[in-house]
């Protein structure tokens, strides 16, 4: 089968396509899939490490944009439509699988024009406005977390979860170490977050006598590596800091407290490895949808939270205290997380996509009638 995936631009949206694409790989070799991204240098660097097929759409998005950068995106958006359709034309692919951000936009819609199944993939608990808008059109969506179906059709809708890659669901389960130091494993983003580094590194001055019982993982984005690991070399905690951490199964299996944002992908990749975390919401996300995604797990026990704007001195030094005392209540709280988690979230998409085709749902079945 041959099988467009359509999105990128940012791990959030890539790193999910990458996990069905090897779930379409692992279910059939002969399957052939090709990446459509953004011009983002993350996509190319991402997918040309591991091999994929990739061809950039030039398109940029509309939101929060200027008047003029609204025009310019607006008049790439015919020309944009027109490439998809050659894609289309070129690659004949028989279903085509929309991740989220502006370039799936004409991508999807082309292939809604040529009558080809599409579905798309939803990975936060409030979608962005692209999939929104696809929802209508598209035959199937996949969504991450009970409770988004307000935003489409909801005969459309399956509830998979967030695919996760391979290497994910072969990582076997690490309980909370109960003896010897806590591991804290600290997450910014793949850029680092300078507010959550900032609060680490002044949880410490409170945290001297506990220095023993504590190891940190720390990823800080480029800009404050170097100050970070100077800090805890200072002031004598047990560390490895890295700008960018490349293989995050090692760092999950090490740690045993996740202290980060709550970006969708991040909440897939610790409920499905039963880690407990205290999430701390980038409070500038589009409406607000890290704050949402992390009250889904606080609400089932999961997690802890603090909002940003909550972050005084003290308060992140007083949770890691609290932790060290019962660190039955981190056991508790990861296992609350796996039972949330979706290993197999990949595989049912594929399985769903190969129905779709399987169907041959038809333009006026998806528009008219809806979907079974």
């Amino acid at each position: 089968m041959r099988i467009l995936i359509v999105g990128g631009g940012t791990g959030g949206h890539l790193f999910p396509a990458i996990a069905m694409a090897e779930a379409f790989m692992n279910r059939d070799r002969e399957n052939q899939v090709e990446f459509i991204v953004t011009q983002r240098p993350l996509d190319s660097k991402v997918l040309g490490e591991r091999g994929f097929s990739f061809r950039p759409l030039k398109v940029e998005g509309i939101k929060d944009k200027g008047l003029a950068g609204k025009i310019r995106s607006m008049i790439q958006l015919p020309k944009a439509f027109r490439s998809s359709l050659k894609i289309i034309e070129e690659i004949r692919p028989e279903v085509i699988l929309g991740v989220g951000g502006y370039v799936t936009g004409p991508m999807v819609l082309a292939g809604w024009w040529k009558h080809i199944p599409c579905a798309v993939q939803e990975q936060n608990s409030i979608p962005g406005i692209t999939n929104r808008l696809l929802g209508r059109v598209v035959n199937r969506v996949f969504l991450a977390f009970e409770g988004s179906e307000i935003y489409f059709p909801k005969k459309k809708c399956r509830i998979t979860g967030n695919p996760i890659r391979k290497e994910f669901q072969e990582v076997s389960d690490r309980q909370v170490s109960l003896e010897g130091p806590l591991t804290l494993l600290i997450l910014g983003g793949s850029q680092g977050a300078h507010s959550i580094n900032q609060a680490v590194v002044d949880a410490l001055d409170e945290l001297g006598s506990w220095k023993d019982d504590l190891y940190f993982i720390h990823q800080t984005g480029e800009k404050d590596e170097k100050g970070v690991a100077l800090a805890y070399q200072e002031k004598g905690f047990q560390h490895q800091v890295m700008a960018f951490i490349s293989d995050m199964v090692w760092a999950y299996q090490r740690s045993d407290m996740i202290i980060g944002r709550a970006g969708a992908m991040t909440l897939s990749e610790i409920t499905a490895l039963g880690k407990p975390s205290l999430l701390i919401p980038f409070p500038f996300a589009a409406n607000n949808h890290q704050e949402h995604n992390a009250r889904s797990l606080v609400n089932a026990g999961a997690a802890e939270m603090i909002l940003e704007s909550e972050i005084k001195p003290g308060v992140l030094a007083d949770r890691i205290r609290g932790w060290l005392a019962d660190r039955g209540r981190l056991t508790d709280m990861g296992n609350k997380a796996g039972a949330l988690g979706r290993r197999q979230a990949a595989e049912k998409i594929v399985a769903a996509c190969y129905q779709m085709v399987d169907e041959k749902i038809g333009f006026k079945d998806s528009r008219i009638q809806g979907v079974k």
